[in-house]
């Protein structure tokens, strides 16, 4: 694996290629969902748990973070987790949204969505949606900040939130205040060039993201599932801030950049962070130095548009 002495030396501890196919997904979600229940919880956050209403009328269980102190009307982040619309949330995603609810002062929503290969698109989208329609219709009772709502997502997680900001006019729902997408998933077509060279980079890489989008798709007609990808879908005219996150050895590493030009073309402030010696899902290594950094800079965004009233 030519590129584990490029990156990082901090995140050479988890540089390895992982395997992806149905049989790994079953084993690997076992292991994520007793890890993420036995992750504690710091004390100055408090974690509770509701259940909507989401794809075809299923049930969607809900974890919410949000600060011990926080007992009057706050922001609300709904940070929707990665793993390939396939494999469920890991510990350090409840440590993230551990640390968005108490550093950036908000109420974190983090729907355990449907996944695949058994649930493919549009369940995913449509748990979420649903989630950001509870929290817009319940903001008064869930003692949410109407209009300081925004949704957030890392890899493909950051490609339903990035849809999420899409279709809120056609939904009929107020604009999210502010995108956070981290590492995003947004092109179908996987004609990039980080996307060609990238095939056997650590953690993730094309061939696994190739495999993803048929899991995803299955359901789908090619051109029905164009409209899963961000960088196809069209645009509403008002678009939130977004402040998008890159990493340099991932495949998903230009179509990250290529979409927040497309978003900053539409009219859109953006705030794209290229950050330098990662790899696709560095900030697992979530106590190494660079991963802090770049978790700071994400908390400062969420900050300036919680509280700043400007993201960018």
């Amino acid at each position: 694996m030519k590129y584990k002495n490029q990156i990082n030396p901090e995140l050479r501890q988890i540089a390895r290629n992982i395997p992806y196919n149905e049989m790994i997904i079953k084993c690997a979600n076992i292991f994520l969902m007793i890890s993420f229940r036995l992750t504690a919880v710091p004390k100055q956050v408090v974690h509770k748990t509701i259940t909507i209403r989401g794809h075809q009328g299923l049930k969607v269980p809900v974890d919410i973070f949000e600060p011990s102190n926080g007992t009057e009307k706050l922001p609300c982040l709904i940070y929707v987790h990665g793993g390939a619309f396939s494999y469920r949330a890991s510990a350090y995603h409840k440590k993230l949204a551990c640390i968005y609810a108490k550093e950036a002062g908000c109420r974190v929503y983090f729907p355990d969505y449907h996944l695949t290969p058994k649930y493919p698109y549009p369940a995913a989208y449509e748990d979420v949606l649903a989630l950001y329609k509870y929290t817009m219709d319940k903001s008064e009772e869930l003692g949410i900040d109407h209009e300081k709502i925004g949704v957030a997502g890392d890899s493909a997680g950051a490609s339903i939130a990035a849809l999420i900001c899409h279709h809120y006019e056609k939904e009929h729902l107020q604009q999210p205040c502010l995108q956070m997408l981290v590492y995003p998933l947004t092109d179908i077509t996987m004609q990039t060039d980080s996307m060609k060279k990238f095939t056997d980079t650590p953690l993730w890489n094309a061939k696994n993201n190739k495999r993803m989008w048929f899991y995803y798709g299955r359901n789908s007609k090619s051109k029905d599932l164009y409209s899963a990808s961000p960088m196809h879908s069209s645009l509403p005219q008002s678009i939130p801030d977004a402040y998008i996150e890159t990493a340099e050895y991932d495949c998903l590493h230009d179509e990250g950049v290529l979409y927040g030009e497309k978003l900053r073309k539409a009219g859109a402030n953006v705030e794209i962070n290229d950050t330098r010696g990662t790899i696709h899902g560095y900030d697992s290594a979530i106590n190494t130095q660079i991963a802090i950094d770049n978790i700071a800079k994400r908390v400062s965004f969420l900050k300036r548009g919680f509280h700043d009233g400007s993201s960018i």
